[in-house]
């Protein structure tokens, strides 16, 4: 129950910064207040989502399991955010293998194909997670569409990250409790 409500925390502290981040109103240009105003919308997600894969995750050490979170949730961003410019085709696939590799470096024996060998001991299980994701990542995406056209300005964007970060955690929990070795296989 402890790690719901951290998750519930850290859920809205994220929604509560990326709204107020959109307050201001500033439009994107090459001016310092937009480039506090990004810098600060990137590094609340970055500890958002570092923080959602370690609670997530297996308990085990906290420190070598946060550093490798933060390294997975930072790389994941870094490689989702720009194919996500390059085409935005590419964004919910991208998103998917994004949950695949990172959700697991919360877990205490994780390791860096831990994701991909979910697929590998159970298979039917992973594929129907991945239906589900994808499944999931569309539906967000036409309830940020409606979130933007119905609720606009900062209630809009804190209904949109509240129900991502609902989304992101319970698929980020799925994909790292699927990507725990199971009992009595060897690595």
């Amino acid at each position: 129950m402890r790690r719901v409500l951290l998750l519930a925390a850290v859920m809205l502290v994220n929604a509560v910064v990326q709204a107020l981040c959109v307050i201001p109103g500033v439009t994107p240009a090459a001016s310092p207040a937009f480039g506090a105003l990004l810098a600060a919308s990137l590094l609340a997600l970055v500890a958002a989502s570092t923080a959602t894969l370690v609670l997530v995750g297996e308990p085990g050490q906290p420190r070598p399991r946060a550093l490798r979170a933060l390294a997975a949730a930072t790389l994941a961003l870094m490689i989702v955010g720009a194919l996500a410019v390059l085409s935005t085709a590419t964004l919910i696939p991208a998103l998917l293998v994004a949950f695949v590799i990172a959700a697991p470096a919360g877990n205490a024996d994780a390791v860096p194909w831990s994701g991909p060998r979910a697929f590998l001991w159970h298979p039917v299980r992973a594929v129907l997670l991945a239906v589900v994701t994808l499944l999931g990542l569309v539906l967000l995406l036409v309830a940020a569409l409606l979130f933007g056209f119905f609720m606009t300005g900062w209630l809009g964007s804190f209904a949109t990250w509240v129900v991502a970060g609902a989304l992101g955690a319970a698929l980020a929990r799925g994909w790292a409790r699927l990507a725990r070795r199971p009992r009595g296989s060897r690595r």
